[in-house]
């Protein structure tokens, strides 16, 4: 990634440069609404549809960077005009570059939040969003770079004090599916998921994770899955893209189901994870409130590329590590009445393949993901639907990235009880070197060796300090005028000079943040003083002398596999 800003926007006064309206002449004339109780607190209830698409900008005028498509959602296509909340399938199509769709009401402030990150100008990317309405039923789609968007709505909420169908039930990830394990789904092919048992015959949905693995990609370029009522005829809208063969890659999905459950069609074939999350009450239930959702003005709970994070400022969540985020108290969100919150949850600049799992925080983590990257250095959000806990949600990482965490709302009940303490985290193990050093601004190109005793063959790592692929500080000393002399140009680099390093057939890239001189005794040399993954390279100043020692910090911004 260039920078932090594609996940997180600096400003919420970006210009609007387009405005899509989506409007039927008849918004509000003639469309039903469903009854209004007297709603405590915005409290709603859920009611599931068919899958209906209602914008795809490929046939028409294509957002541009930094503009606002604004788009009717209540009144229309089967939404009451008294929706509270839209449940959508949100896929960016193609982007001019790598950037961000961020949904909210209209009327509102652009928050400071998220929904669709996209990587690159290749990209085909998926989420699903619950987002509320705004003014007179529309919502807005912010798009931070030029991009198609195709949205899909798959279910709203309405105002309830007390229901008996549409109240969220969340469950202990139960997988369902895995098509490894049975035949892999044939192009144009589907698969059958019977309705759980313990969800009643007339839910009003069905709430799965679905993780597409060893996919296959057609002639013509497209790939998807389609998640539709058991029985239902080739459907017109998608859940999941895919973007290359052989691609993993999640997405959360809430459906309606048929008698027979739910039918999950492949374009062009692969094989399929379908884990179990929760389901929503049918009129056969009891009256309740447990379980209602509650919309909020979507809040940023995590982001550990800056803050807020538990772990410390700019600190990711490395591999086998977990970090609590907090839920109770948060943007109204009582401290111990939400029994699930509805989450977006971004993984990016994955340090590995591997994957993120999110669940009750002090609940014991369960065979389930939610996220998933098949290389370093992937981006990928995805809606997370999850039990609450007493101390809120854990996030626990396969392979590390950095994580960031929005709320959109919380279901009304009881958080589940926090009954095993804060995982704790330990240090990677560390990676082995040679590597390879690439400084463009100086034209360096060379080898890094392991030791420093090894200085005077090629610049080498100071295996007392870290690795790139842990947090802290690594070191790399090199010589200025005797042997190779690589490091003989270190005070001509600059503030935001690249710096790439390359070890284990990982790139890290690192970006300059200061140059300066110290002592040869000076600890800030090498020392690990945070967990920010920071480097420093290290050379005798002045030229011919060993009085003082050059020092150029940089920090990580980036990490793919080659």
């Amino acid at each position: 990634m260039r920078d932090k800003a594609p996940l997180r926007k600096r400003t919420v006064r970006a210009p609007i440069f387009l405005v899509l309206v989506v409007l039927l002449s008849a918004l509000f004339a003639g469309v039903s609404t469903e009854s209004v109780s007297a709603a405590p607190a915005g409290a709603s209830a859920f009611r599931g549809m068919a899958p209906v698409r209602i914008l795809d900008t490929r046939t028409g005028l294509r957002p541009t960077a930094k503009s606002s498509t604004v788009l009717a959602v209540a009144g229309a296509n089967g939404v009451p005009a008294n929706a509270t909340s839209v449940v959508l399938n949100v896929t960016a199509y193609q982007p001019d570059g790598e950037g961000y769709i961020t949904l909210y009401p209209w009327g509102s402030a652009t928050p400071n939040t998220s929904n669709v990150n996209m990587q690159n100008r290749r990209a085909i990317v998926s989420n699903l969003v619950t987002t509320k309405v705004g003014l007179w039923g529309n919502v807005v789609l912010y798009s931070s770079v030029g991009v198609h968007l195709i949205v899909d709505v798959f279910g709203y909420y309405v105002p309830a004090a007390t229901s008996r169908a549409g109240r969220f039930i969340p469950v202990d990830p139960t997988r369902l599916l895995d098509t490894r394990k049975t035949t892999r789904v044939a192009p144009g092919g589907r698969v059958t998921v019977p309705r759980p048992t313990n969800a009643p015959s007339d839910t009003e949905g069905l709430v799965f994770n679905i993780t597409a693995v060893n996919s296959g990609v057609r002639s013509d370029g497209f790939a998807y899955w389609s998640a539709t009522p058991a029985g239902s005829p080739e459907p017109a809208t998608s859940n999941l893209n895919i973007l290359d063969v052989g691609q993993t890659i999640a997405n959360q999905v809430i459906v309606k189901p048929s008698a027979s459950g739910v039918d999950f069609y492949s374009y062009a074939g692969g094989d399929l994870i379908v884990d179990y999350m929760g389901y929503y009450t049918g009129s056969s239930d009891g009256d309740s409130d447990i379980g209602l959702y509650v919309p909020i003005s979507s809040t940023r709970l995590l982001d550990t590329r800056s803050s807020p994070n538990p772990l410390g400022a700019n600190v990711a969540v490395h591999h086998g590590w977990s970090v609590e985020v907090a839920t109770g108290g948060v943007a109204g969100i009582p401290v111990n009445g939400a029994s699930a919150v509805a989450l977006n949850v971004t993984m990016t600049r994955a340090h590995d393949d591997g994957y993120v799992t999110v669940y009750p925080a002090g609940a014991v983590r369960p065979d389930a993901s939610n996220l998933n990257a098949d290389r370093a250095g992937v981006t990928a959000p995805n809606h997370v639907q999850v039990k609450n806990g007493t101390r809120g949600v854990t996030l626990y990482s396969y392979g590390g990235a950095d994580l960031i965490v929005d709320v959109f709302g919380w279901f009304v009940g009881f958080a589940n009880s926090s009954t095993y303490p804060a995982p704790v985290n330990t240090l990677p193990d560390a990676q082995l070197f040679p590597g390879t050093l690439n400084i463009p601004d100086i034209k360096l190109t060379t080898k890094v060796r392991e030791q420093v005793m090894m200085v005077d063959r090629d610049p080498s790592h100071l295996i007392e300090s870290r690795t790139p692929s842990q947090p802290g500080n690594v070191a790399i000393f090199g010589h200025r005028v005797s042997h190779g002399h690589e490091f003989r140009n270190l005070d001509k680099l600059k503030i935001g000079s690249f710096i790439y390093l390359t070890v284990d057939g990982k790139q890290y890239s690192y970006r300059t943040t200061a140059i300066d001189i110290r002592t040869p005794t000076d600890p800030l040399l090498y020392a690990s003083t945070t967990n920010d993954q920071t480097l420093s390279l290290v050379a005798c100043h002045p030229p011919g002398s060993v009085k003082f020692r050059i020092v150029v910090h940089a920090e990580l911004f980036d990490i793919r596999t080659l």
